[in-house]
């Protein structure tokens, strides 16, 4: 798939070493898009600037401020933001009152076809409101077409604008008074409803207090109390269980923990000891020599004999004095424990009694608690409205935030500056972007050749020589007028450069540029030397014919008898550049019997000998396709030492590539910067395609102009080396 031509070419450039100098060449190359850009841009911001109207702009200076700064600050009135402002200066009313006290007279003297409406636009969008570097100080700007306009404008505004910030001011706070009385007969109607429930709620009730009764939070105080002391037990009593558990496993042996022997003794030992506990609760003193003292020590030592094997070692007597403490310890938070659950339990009947005792009061005392609530709320609300009143009944009275003019409009002098400069700059500096900006874009969307890099990457062939270009006078141009193309009743002109080079002295550039090409063309084969080759081009005005012109009389000076067969019979040039006639010529080489004596025309040039066109065929392919082409060019080989053939160009007729199978080889003449990448391309695959050898390029028309240009030091270090003497 074939790339735009855009794209292609920003890959080539984005693949290939680029440098300042070839940057510099574009510039160069295109500085006529540059300076016309340039040029462009200059002009209209010139005629912009021109057209420019005067204007002339007058401005008041305002400060905003507080008449009494402690009441706002105990009001927490804050300052206003500059868009409230500009909302009064861009207000419909006040437009309409500023246009009412200047008069449409002076707007008719200014703008003869303005309407009331058209003024007041004018004003709107003219008239504007800005901060300064100090704080609470305003500007207010009018800028116009003539210098009463604007003065008018701004003196007008600012008194206007102070008279309606006050206006507006006052307003408000009217307004927020209403507004505040509505709310407070409001508020006030559902504080009278509030209280007169509250109070005829309570007389009926009795002495009921709000809320709960004094009894019944006594007793859910009393057992949320218990409620949380019961945990705080409850964990303790786990903590010294799990540490009773150490101990009794120190005590008694693992093995026999499980023998119902032992854990009936354990059973009757912790009775025992809640029955010990049980009679000290209720105030009985046992000796140390007690039954049931006597009892619990004897129950020990048959748990403790088990603990007594052959191979276990007896208990040690302070961990069996720690057991027998803990014991004791955990037995009695045990029994506090069941105590404090009994407690608990009393607390929660005594509650559920008395809610079944009073099932009415209960509720009573919660319904006047919401009653007194609302009361409550209904009067803060009615304080805090009553004190909106009252400050917003002294912000009215006091005159609140005022507008004061610091500094009064004053009549222009002279207009704004333009800033002329500042355009001019802007404007060199557009013209300059879009320049480089045109100029690289059309290079990069430039698919023609240009060097002889583009020819050996895109054509893939060789350049053998690069023809530099020709300046000569016009006057030496050869007009051609033919029938044109497009319509057979036109006729086109088109001129062809007849600049033949002298070789025998000639010292120019041009011609040392086809002395280096006639050179690379004997050294294309050394061992089978071309004799006979074809020059064309890939399309026409690309200088194919004057190039082999020129090469055909380089090969005569060195004193090789040289042909020059034109076989282009469409559009024949050679005569015409050596002011022969055409007749006869080639064609008639084709007739019964060839008489080549009489188509073989000797020129002024020494070793030089040309064969014209000859008469108009209208098969000039079948011509040279034919046999008798074939024993035409063997005669030439034989009695000629160079032969050179110029054929239409390749793209155009098939008569090239015809004639390119007959002979040694195809050299092609591309013209730099004219030359179209895709022609040139198309040009040697059809040479390919039909076996033709096309031995090299010649890239013509170079610009050797300047320095920076692709072969620019060709041209310097020619005249460098050549002769001086």
């Amino acid at each position: 798939m074939n790339k735009p031509p855009l794209l292609a070419n920003i890959t080539r450039f984005k693949k290939t070493d680029i440098g300042i100098r070839d940057y510099i060449t574009i510039i160069l190359r295109r500085k006529m898009v540059i300076i016309v850009s340039l040029l462009s841009l200059v002009l209209s911001t010139v005629y912009y600037v021109y057209r420019i109207e005067d204007i002339y702009e007058s401005f008041s200076t305002l400060v905003i401020e507080e008449t009494n700064p402690v009441m706002s600050q105990l009001m927490k009135i804050g300052g206003r933001p500059l868009s409230f402002y500009q909302g009064i200066l861009n207000s419909r009313t006040f437009l309409e009152l500023t246009l009412d006290s200047i008069g449409m007279d002076i707007f008719k003297t200014t703008f003869p076809k303005f309407t009331e409406k058209d003024a007041i636009q004018y004003i709107k969008n003219n008239i504007s409101l800005r901060k300064t570097e100090y704080a609470s100080f305003l500007r207010l700007n009018c800028r116009a077409k003539s210098r009463e306009l604007a003065y008018f404008i701004a003196s007008v505004s600012t008194d206007l604008f102070q008279r309606r910030c006050h206006e507006v001011e006052s307003e408000e706070s009217r307004r927020a008074v209403i507004e505040i009385d509505k709310q407070l007969k409001l508020i006030r109607e559902k504080l009278e409803k509030a209280e007169y429930d509250y109070r005829t709620f309570k007389e009926k009730t009795g002495n009921i207090l709000e809320g709960l009764p004094p009894e019944l939070k006594t007793l859910q105080e009393a057992h949320a109390e218990n409620l949380a002391l019961l945990g705080v037990k409850e964990a303790d009593l786990k903590a010294e269980k799990i540490q009773l558990a150490r101990l009794e496993a120190k005590v008694t042996p693992t093995a026999t923990k499980k023998s119902p022997e032992a854990l009936k003794l354990r059973s009757r030992l912790k009775e025992l000891e809640k029955e010990r506990i049980r009679l000290e609760n209720l105030g009985i003193r046992l000796s140390s020599t007690s039954t049931i003292d006597r009892e619990i020590d004897e129950v020990e030592k048959q748990l403790l004999q088990y603990k007594q094997t052959k191979s276990a070692k007896r208990a040690d007597p302070n961990t069996i004095r720690q057991w027998q403490e803990l014991r004791k310890l955990v037995i009695g938070k045990e029994a506090e424990l069941s105590l404090f659950k009994r407690r608990l339990e009393s607390y929660q009947r005594a509650i559920k009694n008395y809610k079944k005792d009073n099932p009415n009061i209960l509720s009573k005392s919660l319904e006047l608690l919401r009653l007194k609530r609302s009361k409550e709320i209904y009067e803060n609300i009615y304080n805090i409205l009553l004190e909106k009143a009252e400050e917003q009944r002294i912000l009215s009275a006091s005159s609140g935030a005022g507008i004061k003019t610091v500094d009064i409009a004053q009549m222009p002098d002279n207009p704004i500056p333009k800033n002329e400069t500042r355009y001019y700059i802007l404007g060199v500096i557009l013209g300059l972007a879009l320049g480089f900006g045109l100029a690289f874009i059309m290079e990069f969307n430039d698919t023609s050749i240009k060097s002889n890099e583009d020819v050996e990457k895109f054509l893939n062939i060789p350049v053998l020589g690069t023809i530099p270009h020709i300046t000569f006078s016009k006057k030496e141009d050869i007009k051609l007028k033919r029938r044109s193309s497009k319509s057979k009743r036109s006729i086109s002109v088109t001129h062809y450069p007849s600049h033949l080079l002298n070789f025998s002295g000639d010292e120019s550039v041009t011609a040392e540029a086809y002395r280096s090409l006639r050179t690379n063309l004997s050294f294309v084969s050394p061992d089978d030397p071309i004799k006979c080759l074809l020059i064309t081009s890939a399309g026409p005005s690309e200088g194919k014919s004057l190039t082999i012109a020129n090469l055909a009389l380089a090969y005569a000076q060195m004193g090789k008898k040289t042909l020059l067969v034109d076989t282009d019979l469409r559009r024949p040039v050679i005569h015409h550049i050596f002011s022969m006639k055409r007749e006869p010529g080639f064609t008639d080489l084709f007739a019964a019997e060839a008489d080549y004596n009489a188509v073989v025309k000797p020129t002024q040039r020494e070793n030089l000998s040309i064969i014209t066109a000859g008469i108009f065929t209208p098969n000039p392919a079948e011509l040279i396709a034919s046999q008798k082409m074939e024993s035409h060019v063997e005669y030439f080989k034989k009695n000629f030492d160079m032969v050179f053939f110029d054929t239409p160009p390749i793209v155009a007729v098939t008569d090239a590539p015809l004639l390119g199978t007959k002979l040694d080889g195809v050299l092609l003449v591309v013209r730099s910067h004219k030359t179209r990448r895709e022609v040139a391309m198309q040009a040697v695959s059809n040479l390919n395609n039909v076996g033709v050898k096309c031995i090299g390029s010649v890239l013509n028309d170079i610009n050797l102009s300047h320095r920076y240009s692709s072969y620019g030091y060709y041209k310097y270090y020619y005249h460098y080396y050549k002769s001086k003497v």
